[in-house]
């Protein structure tokens, strides 16, 4: 799921995003609303604006954003409580509008119950048919559970982290085995996880490392 979050509390800013990313999203935040204004895209599955922001504020932005594409999620934050303002905010498209101050879960808790968006599922840009649940920690492939062993659940762990990035030998090593243990053993538990999943989900990228790329 990627997000577009737009909060000049640089504090709660950098908590929603790490939240976010945490969960395996890509969360692409601004500060200021005239920057987030020059890079809006519908590409994104939830837009989170704050009201009160730099150059142009939340309302302005909100407007844009459903010119560019009318059926965007958006969730409004503010500490704004006016009535008025509450009921402009629905009137300009929010599908749901959030007090602050807030706890980071109660966001969290909105995505899987008002958009029905379910936060533990990851998809897997190389194969379509797959895509791992983080509240199972189960790998799901033509709607089959498949389950990993501890290890493999690590090695999974440490790519979902790092999505679309190589991870290397040792760092998988440290991650799975531990700073003390240095036997190569990695290549042995990529082929284990391949040999459960029938299209290949982890990429090689020869001696440097290994990818997953997710949508």
């Amino acid at each position: 799921m990627k997000i577009f979050l737009v909060e000049d509390d640089i504090l709660l800013n950098e908590a929603i995003t790490s939240t976010f990313s945490s969960l395996g999203y890509e969360v692409t935040s601004f500060d200021d609303g005239k920057k987030a204004f020059e890079n809006i895209d519908k590409a994104y599955d939830l837009f989170m604006i704050d009201i009160n922001l730099p150059n142009v504020n939340g309302i302005e932005l909100v407007k844009q954003i459903k010119k560019v594409y009318s059926e965007a999620n958006v969730f409004i934050m503010s500490a704004d409580i006016d009535i008025q303002t509450i009921l402009k905010a629905y009137d300009i498209g929010c599908i749901d509008y959030i007090k602050k101050p807030f706890d980071v879960r109660e966001i969290i808790a909105k995505i899987k119950h008002t958009l029905k968006i379910p936060l533990g599922n990851i998809k897997f840009k190389n194969c379509s048919q797959s895509f791992y649940n983080r509240d199972k920690k189960v790998i799901v492939y033509e709607k089959k559970e498949i389950r990993l062993t501890a290890k493999e659940l690590l090695l999974i762990d440490i790519l979902l982290k790092n999505a679309n990035h190589i991870v290397s030998n040792d760092q998988i090593e440290d991650y799975v085995w531990g700073e003390s243990f240095k036997n190569g053993h990695v290549r042995q538990l990529v082929a284990k996880i391949r040999r459960k999943i029938p299209c290949h989900i982890i990429e090689n990228h020869n001696s440097n490392g290994y990818t997953i790329n997710t949508l």
